[in-house]
């Protein structure tokens, strides 16, 4: 491939960092900051709320976050440029099925993540993500199939035993698309990273859609190519043969 790239979105947990953890190794803060000395635009693409990964933007100089999987994308110094919410049927809905099982929830509003609660006023309040961590897999397999059955909601993952829940059409993907309209851009000059399936569509659109080597099989299955796995610097070796080309 020789395509030249322009922006990289990054997923973090499980792509450039350890599960729920803020360190970000040497290596890959060396290649990411070579990219971004090259001209290379660098954008976190997370599942997480911009609360717990504006730590990681702003180690990385970085000047977007696309968080809860699309649902928000913000700037590293506070601008919210966009947010996509679920409205209150679908809320409604989740609940509804939700509620039939006993299994692990977090829910991140506007202004704060719940887990395993719901706020008496939750109808009140701007939700963007729900999700559901399900360690049985049949529990897990007919929650799926009530989810998959609703036409609302774009249904994705971040590891094998959970399910996340956006707005129908809010994607890491369609966030991309809003920042590559404001900066000029297209997809053929992007390259993004990931391991889960909320990585999929974003991996799919790029111009070079490279999976983790600890990546789920169908991601692996889209994706332009397979780099190592997230905790022997999988994202460095990836910019340097892609952007820096070092190998």
């Amino acid at each position: 491939m020789s395509k030249e790239i322009k922006l990289i979105a990054l997923d973090l947990d499980g792509t450039l960092v350890k599960y729920g953890e803020d360190l970000i190794s040497k290596e890959n803060l060396m290649a990411i900051k070579s990219a971004q000395d090259a001209g290379v635009e660098v954008v976190i693409a997370t599942g997480r709320s911009r609360a717990t990964s504006l730590k990681i933007g702003q180690q990385l100089g970085v000047r977007y976050m696309i968080n809860v999987n699309g649902g928000e994308i913000w700037t590293t110094e506070g601008e919210l440029l966009h947010r996509h919410p679920l409205d209150q049927e679908t809320v409604k809905q989740i609940i509804e099925i939700q509620s039939q099982y006993s299994v692990f929830s977090w829910f991140v509003s506007n202004d704060q993540i719940f887990r395993n609660e719901l706020p008496a006023d939750y109808l009140d309040r701007e939700w963007l993500k729900m999700g559901f961590n399900v360690e049985d897999d049949h529990v897990r397999d007919e929650m799926i199939r009530q989810f998959s059955q609703m036409d609302s909601v774009e249904l994705s993952n971040s590891s094998l035993t959970n399910m996340e829940l956006n707005p129908k059409g809010v994607h890491k993907a369609s966030a991309i698309e809003y920042l590559l309209d404001r900066l000029a851009l297209s997809f053929d000059q992007v390259m993004a990273v990931g391991d889960s399936i909320n990585d999929l569509k974003m991996i799919e659109a790029a111009g070079i859609g490279v999976a983790m080597g600890n990546a789920q099989d169908t991601v692996k299955e889209v994706a332009d190519w397979e780099t190592v796995s997230y905790d022997v610097n999988g994202v460095a070796v990836a910019i340097e043969k892609f952007v820096l080309g070092s190998n």
